[in-house]
């Protein structure tokens, strides 16, 4: 019996007239599947001869898909959908029993990771992968991610489809109970210490940063203590447990390691900001 699909076109034509439809540039499609442009034209050009008719019209600038090129493209599109659905559902099957989570490094390392032998506990059937994901929003299906705990503002509109509401930081002072004890401080009480200090990006920088803390502290305004700046939360709040210096640090994160009296508030119950 002769297969019914012998006369389809390559499947690698259908990628590319997907993206040239959508994009409706040769350059941007060819950006976006990492192929030279003359490759892309090539490959429209294959499946134009191969259907025995023209998808697109070339225009001055830019170009439109044809009459043709509609009716095929849903056709195509419809296609790919149903192969991307089956790759979905085989991938998942073969991950049954593992769960993936991506997280900052600083909220894996001091809040997640406590927490794991307990959830092994309850659920011995299903393995865990920690994901390490900085500085980018991830991509659950290209990273391969099932659950992405990250940052959002507080008071921020969540997803209800795609997003939940975790937990709230809060932000205050710590360190080691060696360098400064637990109490009320001034600002001034700072100037002799070394602060700690993460280098954190985008919107956050000004409020996750000591001098914002500063400016609210009072009695601080002439100081101009040592500054021990890192890029990674993690090694901050390190470097506070080992007496370097203060830290900003954030609750629940630190909480262990308050409750356990390797980090104190020299500053008292005042906090920064609730994110």
């Amino acid at each position: 019996m002769v297969s019914p699909y012998r006369s389809l076109p390559p499947l690698a034509t259908l990628r590319t007239l997907e993206a040239v439809a959508r994009q409706l540039s040769f350059t941007r499609a060819a950006d976006e599947l990492a192929l030279t442009q003359s490759a892309v034209s090539h490959q429209i050009g294959a499946l134009e001869r191969h259907l025995g008719a023209k998808l697109f019209s070339r225009l001055n600038p830019g170009i439109e898909l044809t009459a043709e090129g509609r009716v095929f493209l849903e056709g195509a599109r419809a296609g790919l959908d149903s192969i991307l659905l089956a790759t979905d559902r085989i991938r998942s099957r073969s991950r049954v029993g593992m769960l993936t989570i991506s997280a900052p490094s600083a909220f894996a390392t001091w809040w997640l990771v406590p927490r794991l032998g307990r959830f092994a506990a309850l659920h011995p059937e299903i393995e865990v992968r920690i994901a390490v994901i900085e500085g980018r929003e991830p991509d659950l299906q290209r990273d391969g991610v099932d659950a992405a705990i990250v940052q959002r503002p507080a008071g921020a509109a969540l997803d209800p489809a795609m997003e939940m509401p975790l937990l709230r930081e809060t932000i205050f002072p710590v360190c080691a109970p060696t360098l400064l004890r637990e109490g009320s401080r001034r600002g001034m009480d700072l100037a002799a210490q070394t602060l700690i200090e993460c280098e954190p990006e985008g919107e956050e920088a000004a409020e996750f940063a000591w001098d914002y803390w500063l400016a609210r502290l009072g009695g601080a305004d002439d100081i101009r203590p040592r500054r021990l700046r890192f890029t990674h939360l993690a090694a901050a709040l390190s470097a506070a447990v080992e007496g370097i210096g203060i830290a900003l640090g954030r609750a629940p994160m630190v909480d262990a390691e308050l409750a356990a009296g390797r980090l104190v508030r020299p500053f008292g119950k005042r906090t920064l900001i609730k994110a």
